[in-house]
């Protein structure tokens, strides 16, 4: 296995919720050299930015800066990830420029990742310019959506925008973010990369991803995997490793039954 070459550390970012001050907290994974690109990473329901931790190292061992963000699943306010009493549109939409002004000194941003590299003894890097949206599940509505805000509000901030990165995107129980913004997203012509699991409770039947292949008509956009199941993407990062059992992986769930009746996996003897 490759060495990682990246530090990590935590802070907050200054926002607003339901119009009101708050603080995100972000799981910073700072590269060694000179960043290329700054990555905005939104985990789904129920998750948070530990869960997509091989994820954010695969990304800054590749040269990116990576700002993981944790957010509550569920929000009376409207400032949740998926579950929202209300429209969470004006919540993303802060945040959202926040990132996009990232690279305007002095910002939320720089003092969001100067704060989290003095814990770790070491300068900061200078925000690189390019900046690329990347979520799993409910997180992909909010990188969608996300990216929507940008777009509507200042071209040269839309310009800094490189893509999206989706994996298994899907959409929120309320609302038409992922609708709308994927849309006009694809209108615009922004490039958009998925990485789609088989359809299944989890990712609401693949409606989210087949409607982005309806609405952006790419000459490629991504991929749909043949076997595995909607959190793969969490790779050693996922519960099992985070001190849960998940009852899928084991004897009588689903995800164990697959592989015992492809021939995958056969049961260890207990003695």
């Amino acid at each position: 296995m490759a060495a990682t070459h990246h530090t990590v550390a935590t802070s907050t970012l200054a926002t607003t919720c339901d119009h009101r001050p708050t603080s995100v907290p972000v799981r910073w994974h700072i590269p060694t050299g000179t960043p290329t690109g700054l990555v905005w990473l939104q985990h789904g329901f129920a998750r948070t930015a530990d869960h997509l931790r091989v994820l954010a190292s695969s990304y800054t061992d590749s040269g990116l800066l990576v700002a993981a963000t944790s957010l509550d699943a569920i929000s009376v306010s409207g400032c949740g990830v998926a579950v929202n009493a209300t429209d969470n549109t004006e919540f993303i939409r802060d945040p959202s420029l926040t990132f996009a002004h990232g690279n305007r000194p002095p910002s939320a941003v720089e003092r969001s990742l100067a704060a989290a590299a003095r814990t770790t003894g070491r300068l900061a890097p200078t925000v690189p310019d390019s900046l690329l949206l990347s979520g799993h599940s409910a997180g992909g509505e909010f990188a969608l959506t996300a990216a929507d805000a940008v777009r509507t509000a200042d071209p040269a901030d839309y310009r800094r925008l490189r893509g999206l990165m989706l994996f298994d995107p899907v959409n929120s129980f309320l609302g038409n973010n992922f609708h709308n913004s994927a849309r006009e997203l694809g209108e615009a012509g922004l490039r958009i990369r998925v990485i789609a699991s088989q359809p299944s409770l989890s990712n609401t039947f693949g409606h989210g991803v087949r409607w982005i292949v309806q609405t952006t008509r790419q000459d490629f956009l991504g991929v749909a995997l043949t076997t595995g199941i909607h959190i793969d993407v969490e790779g050693d990062s996922t519960d099992l490793i985070s001190g849960h059992r998940t009852a899928a992986y084991y004897p009588g769930g689903s995800y164990y039954t697959l592989l015992l009746s492809s021939g995958t996996v056969t049961t260890l003897p207990v003695r």
